[in-house]
């Protein structure tokens, strides 16, 4: 009986401690959650703050990332896609990295164009005689620019009608640094 005893007593114990260690365990977890959402509580309003703007747009010239893009002119004209025109951006780039550069990557990563509130996406030139220039241009903006290089290109939207279409402009953060308007008739 008294063997039995001592069992009970260590069993009463060992729960007793399991049940402590699981509190502490409880107690911790809520710590580290609370801590947590501090951290992210902090992290978002620091975010929230602005960042120094990484681009510029000034006379038609749109500067992100040390690349400039002088823009030279628009026009409509057929895409690839059947019965579809392609709104064509012409610009000259000049690569102030000390690396060579994607004219394009920087780009579409960075510009972007809505018609009647819709996103568009880039178009293909059509492959005719006519568009030959284009497609050399196109190109070019494909093709590494070596560092303090300037090469002219194009960048292309598929309209989806003849409404105006509205290009916008963001830096490496996302901020919007410019909004141009385009009539397309």
């Amino acid at each position: 009986m008294q063997q039995t005893l001592k069992i009970g007593t260590v069993l009463s114990l060992l729960f007793l401690l399991t049940g402590c260690g699981a509190r502490t365990h409880q107690a911790t977890s809520h710590q580290q959650t609370s801590q947590s959402a501090k951290s992210l509580s902090s992290s978002s309003h620091s975010s929230s703050r602005a960042l120094a703007k990484t681009a510029t747009f000034a006379n038609s010239q749109f500067t992100i990332d040390h690349v400039s893009y002088k823009l030279t002119g628009t026009k409509l004209t057929a895409s690839a896609t059947a019965n579809q025109n392609l709104f064509v951006i012409y610009y000259t780039v000049t690569n102030q990295q000390s690396k060579a550069i994607v004219p394009s990557d920087l780009w579409e990563s960075s510009v972007s164009a809505k018609q009647d509130n819709k996103s568009l996406g880039t178009g293909n030139l059509a492959f005719t005689t006519d568009q030959t220039k284009d497609n050399d241009l196109l190109n070019n903006t494909v093709m590494p620019v070596k560092a303090g290089k300037t090469v002219t290109g194009l960048a292309t939207f598929e309209p989806k009608n003849l409404d105006p279409i509205t290009v916008t402009f963001k830096d490496t953060h996302g901020q919007l640094i410019h909004v141009s308007h385009y009539n397309l008739q």
